[in-house]
Order: structure tokens, then sequence, then C-alpha cells
């Protein structure tokens, strides 16, 4: 008995040193798009800009939402003017970690509560499609839903992935239209030195010294390419 028992001790210890080999690499591979580094830079640099929105003298920014993933800087919401709309794109170059700004900012009065709430539960229902889904890497994603249009950010690590994640959106009840801004893994993109597109941006002027940190981002720069609307 003593015997028996003594081996399937060794047995089960073999099992689970087994499987702390496979549990790291899997953590490890769950973060492999999507850098900590990269993810940090995203946290702070959407910190910064709303930041530098609420203390623009002079120009509505406080009904504009930011969300930076994979350092393309989405911008929504609703803003009384085009000034408005055109001082938050300026703004959203203010990050050196922001690579790619897509503004989907609105001129209009904001979303009523039962708005916000059939958005936000669209999003919820979209994002238990991606986890649900095992050919999907759900953590590399990020969803937002503005006024029924949801806009997929991230980086996906294949075109099939990202189509996957795209029907996913699309056959949620409600979903009006899916914006991707995802980034496919190792796909080179063509897009205009930075420098360009801020000072476009901002009509060739100076950024308002909202300049966040000042310091370089924690990850290299990454181009991200336009919108692919499904």
């Amino acid at each position: 008995m003593a015997d028996r028992l003594s081996t399937l001790s060794i047995l089960l210890f073999a099992g689970l040193a087994g499987l702390v080999p496979a549990a790291c690499s899997s953590v490890g591979s769950i973060n492999e798009e999507r850098s900590i580094g990269r993810q940090l830079d995203d946290t702070n640099a959407s910190v910064a800009i709303k930041s530098a929105m609420l203390r623009s003298e002079g120009f509505a920014l406080d009904g504009v939402d930011v969300e930076v993933t994979e350092g393309i800087a989405l911008l929504t919401g609703r803003v009384p003017r085009e000034d408005d709309r055109l001082m938050a794109e300026c703004l959203a170059w203010s990050s050196v970690a922001v690579r790619n700004v897509a503004n989907e900012i609105e001129i209009g009065s904001g979303q009523g509560f039962r708005d916000r709430a059939r958005d936000a539960e669209i999003t919820a229902r979209v994002n238990g499609r991606l986890i649900s889904d095992r050919a999907v890497r759900s953590i590399n994603f990020n969803v937002e839903t503005r006024n029924g249009r949801v806009y997929l950010l991230g980086v996906a690590r294949n075109r099939g992935e990202l189509e996957r994640a795209s029907s996913h959106a699309a056959l949620v009840e409600g979903v009006q239209e899916v914006v991707s801004y995802v980034r496919i893994s190792g796909v080179p993109t063509n897009l205009p030195a930075r420098g360009e597109r801020r000072a476009e941006a901002c009509a060739g002027e100076a950024n308002p010294g909202v300049e966040s940190g000042g310091g370089a981002p924690n990850s290299g720069p990454q181009l991200l390419g336009g919108p692919e609307t499904r």
C-alpha cells in the first residue's frame, strides 16, 4: 500500500511539474502582442490627454472621451463647435506615445442616459463574444461603443483573427456599424511622419504645452494603420 501511495505521489508531482512550464508559457504568450510597456504608455497617454482637455480654456472638451490603445488615440463624444473638435485632435497629439489619432467626435448635444446604457450593454456583449471564442485572443482587443457604432482597437495576430472579432461585433443586436483600428501583428504600415500629422492637426502651430512627462515612451514606436470599416 505504501509503495502504491509513493508511486502515485511521484506521478502527481511529475504531472504538476509538467503543467508549470506550460502555464508560464501561456501567460507569456498572452502579452506577446500587447507588451506591458505599450500598455503603460497607453494608460499614461489617455490620462494626460484628458487632463489637458479639461484644462483647456475657451474650449468645451468635457464631453470628449479618450481611449488610447496600441498608440492610437480614439476620440469620441460630442462637442458644441467644430473648433472644439479640432482642438481635441490637436491635444491628442500631446503625448509622444500617440502614433495616430482617430477623431470620431461629433458636433451637437451630448448622449442621454438611455443611449449610454445601451452602448455599455453592446460593449459588454461584444466582449463576451470575443472571450468565448478560443480562436480570438480577447486580451489584445479593446472595445468601445458610441451611438451603436462599435470601435475595435488593439492588435490581432493575423487578419483572420481580426475578421472573426469584427464578425462577432457585427452580430450583436443594436450594432449599427463596426469600425476597426486594429493593428495586425507583423504587418508594416506606411503613415506620414508623426510631426507632420501633429502639425496638420494643430494648423501648423505648436501644441499648447501639454506634452506628457517629456520622457521617452516605455515601448518602441509603432505606426498604426487607418480604420477598416465592416
